[in-house]
């Protein structure tokens, strides 16, 4: 089922997908305040475990401290040192590697070497820059520039999906990365629409073709995709007699939550597949990919050789699917550069122009919507989608 019954137009043209100025408004507006997924649990299990990265730009450091996860700016408020430069360890005290600094769970200096030759030292601007942290089943998000106003909950739907299981039923199978020369949003939009699945995946993400057969939902964080995946018999006898072991409710379908700007949660028969989109600038991005498998709820050597194995299997495929998707991208990425056209969109992409939608009421662009719904006047108003 569609919200939508007719074609609609590209909300963004084409130059919004390799403007520089579009790029930094698209950075600052929707991907710093946003959660963004800066870790995962099993990275991180013990107390003083850490893992530092960069992200949109900014050098962060993510740590347990006993069982909560913290994230920090990685520069020492003392001479600008990056705490670490580590991309992962364990440590007893959170301490810079230049003058060895100490600070505490909220990012308080706890211990300064000859802390007499500071004096007077009131704490305030010596304290690290600490960003609001969340667990979301496996997952760790942050927020680099939460608003005034927020209050740092997750979306209900997202919080929702996380709890359909314990952080602890999923194992953890593979994470990897891709870098694509393309801008982000190419990624992301393709990401949400299954027309190109008949032409590009003909063998590995294959789809019902009526309407039937997908099921789109669009609200103010985001989207939903529920589809029936048309799969061999083996598959459906396999996963019946065997899956139903570690899943219950097997439903061979493939749904996908987009979470904007940049978050991806994809759920099909026993895996979690959970995706971000970083974009790195205004023509290039990184696609974050990590997979989990489910344990049974009472597990067994059985069923945990069908947690291995499944995982390793769902991964081959995942690799497949997204390798086939990136032998476009930089072909997208050119036409984008070139085109003279302002471009449509089916009904069945109609996720697409839903992002596109919220890109452009986040960054307050001046421009035309579809000719069906444009509002009075010109520019865009908040999205007005129904809740379905």
């Amino acid at each position: 089922m569609f919200v939508h019954n007719s074609k609609l137009m590209h909300v963004l043209p084409p130059k919004m997908y390799w403007e520089a100025e579009q790029f930094s408004k698209e950075v600052e507006r929707l991907l710093l305040p946003s959660w963004q997924l800066v870790g995962l649990v099993n990275e991180m299990p013990k107390n003083g475990d850490f893992v530092s990265r960069e992200l949109l730009g900014m050098p962060i450091l993510i740590r347990n401290f006993n069982g909560e996860h913290c994230t920090f700016l990685n520069v020492c408020p003392h001479r600008h040192s990056v705490l670490t430069a580590l991309p992962s360890g364990s440590s007893p005290k959170l301490s810079c590697q230049y003058h060895g600094w100490e600070f505490d769970q909220e990012g308080k200096t706890a211990r300064i070497p000859d802390a007499r030759s500071f004096r007077p030292l009131k704490g305030g601007p010596e304290c690290l820059r600490k960003f609001p942290t969340i667990r979301c089943g496996p997952l760790i998000l942050a927020k680099l520039r939460p608003q005034a106003n927020d209050d740092n909950g997750l979306p209900a739907k997202l919080a929702a999906l996380a709890g359909e299981y314990p952080a602890d039923r999923w194992a953890f199978s593979e994470r990897w990365n891709y870098d694509f020369d393309a801008n982000w949003k190419v990624v992301v939009e393709n990401t949400v629409e299954t027309y190109h699945a008949d032409a590009v995946h003909p063998q590995t993400l294959v789809f019902g073709d009526g309407e039937s057969d997908l099921n789109h939902e669009i609200h103010e964080y985001g989207s939903h995709l529920h589809a029936n995946l048309v799969t061999p018999d083996w598959y459906k006898r396999f996963a019946n007699i065997w899956l139903s072991r570690i899943e219950s409710d097997v439903s061979h379908q493939y749904r996908l939550a987009h979470f904007f700007p940049n978050l991806f949660w994809i759920r099909i028969d026993a895996m979690l597949q959970v995706m971000s989109v970083v974009p790195t600038s205004p023509t290039s991005c990184r696609m974050e990919v990590a997979v989990f498998t489910l344990r049974a709820e009472k597990e067994n050597g059985v069923t945990r050789q069908l947690t291995k194995h499944w995982g390793r299997l769902k991964c081959r495929v995942i690799r497949r699917i997204l390798q086939e998707d990136a032998a476009l991208y930089p072909g997208i990425q050119l036409g984008m550069q070139a085109s003279p056209f302002r471009g449509t969109i089916s009904v069945r992409e109609e996720l697409v122009h839903a992002f596109q939608h919220y890109v452009a009421s986040g960054c307050e662009l001046d421009v035309a919507l579809n000719f069906d719904d444009k509002p009075e006047g010109s520019g865009v108003k908040p999205m007005d989608h129904p809740e379905v």
